[in-house]
Formats: C-alpha cells, sequence, structure tokens
C-alpha cells in the first residue's frame, strides 16, 4: 500500500531559521518606522512657526511694519497672538474677543478656553490645561508651545553680560516696535521659539511634577519669554545649555537634538541643541552688533 504523500510545509528547523529570519529583519524595520512616526510631529511643528510667521508678516503689512505685541504690565493685558488671530484663521476668536478687557476676565471664559491649534506642538504632551486665580478670576485655559522671544533675561545680567548689554529683543512686550527695529537685522533675529510642555515643568527631557503659576503661558496671555541658558540638567540658571534643558524662560522642544525657531524674515530654522549658548543670546537680541553665519546655530 503506498504511503499517503507528502505534503508541502516546512519542517521545524525551516521554521526556526525562517522566524529568525523575520526578527531581524523586524529589528531592522523597527528604527525606521520610528524615525518616521517621530517626523511627522516634527514637520507639523516646524509648519506651525511657519504659519505664525506669515500671520506675523501679515499683521506687520497691515499695520505699518509694526509687530504684535502683548500686554504684560499694561492694562488691559493680552497676548500677542490676539492680535494675530484674523491672520491665523481664527477670525470667529478675534471677533469674540473683548480687546478692552483683561484676557483672564469671567467675560473673556468661553473665548480664551478654546484651543488655537497651530499654537500646540504635536510632539508636546496632549490633554495639557493652565489652571490659576488672577485677581479672583479662576481660568482654565490651553497651552501655547511657542512663545515669543523678548530678549535675554535679567538672571544673566550682570552674571554674563554688563549692565549696558542690549538684553531686548523684537517682539515687543508693552511697547510698539517695527520690524525696522530690529537693527541686527531680521535673519539674525528670533520672533517666536519652541517653549513647549508648560504647565508643568521639565528638564533635560523629564517631567517634574511641578506646576508653578503659568498663566502666561497661553494664547490669549503674554506669552514670551526672556531667554536664559541652563545646566546640562536644567536645576541651574545661567548656564551653558542653550536649549532643551529647562523649560523655564527657556526654549524647550520635544525633538531630539534641538528646537524650532522663528526668524524675523520668515524662516523656521532647526536650532541645534549643542550650539554655543552665546549664539542664542544673540539670536535673542535686536541690537546687539553681533555678526552670525547660520552654521553657527
Amino acid at each position: 500500500m503506498r504511503g499517503s504523500p507528502r505534503r508541502p510545509g516546512f519542517n521545524r528547523t525551516e521554521l526556526l531559521v525562517l522566524a529568525g529570519l523575520g526578527a531581524v529583519l523586524l529589528g531592522l524595520a523597527l528604527p525606521a518606522i520610528q524615525k518616521a512616526r517621530a517626523a511627522a510631529p516634527r514637520a507639523s511643528c516646524a509648519d506651525n512657526l511657519r504659519r505664525i510667521g506669515q500671520a506675523i508678516r501679515s499683521y506687520a503689512d497691515a499695520h505699518d511694519g509694526e509687530l504684535p505685541y502683548g500686554h504684560r504690565n499694561k492694562s488691559p493685558l493680552s497676548g500677542w497672538v490676539t492680535l494675530l488671530l484674523p491672520y491665523l484663521g481664527e477670525g470667529d476668536l478675534s471677533d469674540r474677543y473683548r480687546f478692552d478687557l483683561d484676557w483672564y476676565d469671567p467675560a473673556q471664559r468661553d473665548v480664551v478656553s478654546r484651543p488655537v491649534h497651530v499654537l500646540q506642538c504635536p510632539a508636546a504632551p496632549p490633554d495639557r490645561t493652565l489652571t490659576g486665580t488672577i485677581n479672583g478670576a479662576r481660568y482654565a485655559v490651553p497651552p501655547a508651545d511657542y512663545a515669543a522671544v523678548s530678549g535675554v533675561t535679567v538672571d544673566v545680567v550682570p552674571a554674563v553680560f554688563p549692565p549696558s548689554y542690549p538684553r531686548f529683543g523684537a517682539m515687543p512686550v508693552d511697547e510698539t516696535l517695527r520690524l525696522a527695529d530690529i537693527l541686527d537685522g531680521p535673519s539674525n533675529t528670533l520672533l517666536v521659539a519652541e517653549g513647549a510642555g508648560r504647565p508643568e515643568v521639565w528638564l533635560a527631557g523629564h517631567a517634574t511634577g511641578n506646576f508653578p503659576p503659568n498663566d502666561k503661558s497661553t494664547w490669549s496671555a503674554w506669552n514670551g519669554n526672556f531667554l536664559r541658558g541652563y545646566s546640562r540638567d536644567g536645576k541651574r540658571m545661567p548656564g551653558p545649555c542653550p536649549l532643551n534643558c529647562s523649560n523655564l524662560d527657556a526654549v524647550y522642544s520635544f525633538h531630539p537634538g534641538g528646537a524650532f525657531g522663528l526668524l524675523g524674515d520668515g524662516s523656521v530654522r532647526f536650532l541645534k541643541q549643542d550650539m554655543d549658548v552665546y549664539v542664542l543670546y544673540a539670536l535673542a537680541t535686536r541690537a546687539g552688533g553681533e555678526i552670525l553665519a547660520p552654521e553657527d546655530y
């Protein structure tokens, strides 16, 4: 009697070889998959800053070269983004926002609680809300991951620079400035940079669990930074680390190797994490007289 014909298939040894080969291929593919996943939020983040740059330029064109400003100390308190709402496709919010009231006024609550998505970097942690109380008024508002660069903080004067150092930047606080006031040149001066992760404090890639007052870090509030460098662990300042070491009055992102910044000429640059902190200070100020090359940052 003839035996049953052998069914096609794999023996145990062949199956083990195939399993090993599959594991190798998967190991080779995973880094590429992870890189692709990281590239999409990074590209979206850069595109957000380009849109913000276009909105700033459109605002300046419509206002005799003036740059949008924030009121940090002058009433009514407001953020520079409130002036850009029509140019960011947020005409409805602009129509409903009360420029005669402080941003945290209870009458503003329904408007300022709405997120402006172009101000949120997809690489940053999701589902964040800034809460607090100002003058008895409670607020719960969405964060903004991009901050105006208003200069260099007093913490580095005179610790790093002499008192005469022109520490102010291009994005004005409580004053009016024009593009022509950027004496270092728009291509050498930051307007906006990433300052992501708020309200939680992040140090060198680690969440601290600390939540200091962050009422400025929403689109409706001032939302600006006078920059400073930190130690590499983010615990001390001033220090040699230019970015991604602390998100307190500093440039901070969730992108490996650097963070995005918007220059006055409308270009978006990926600022290198290992650049010299003094280059960051030069980019943050509008009239320091420094001469920079693109490869410096």
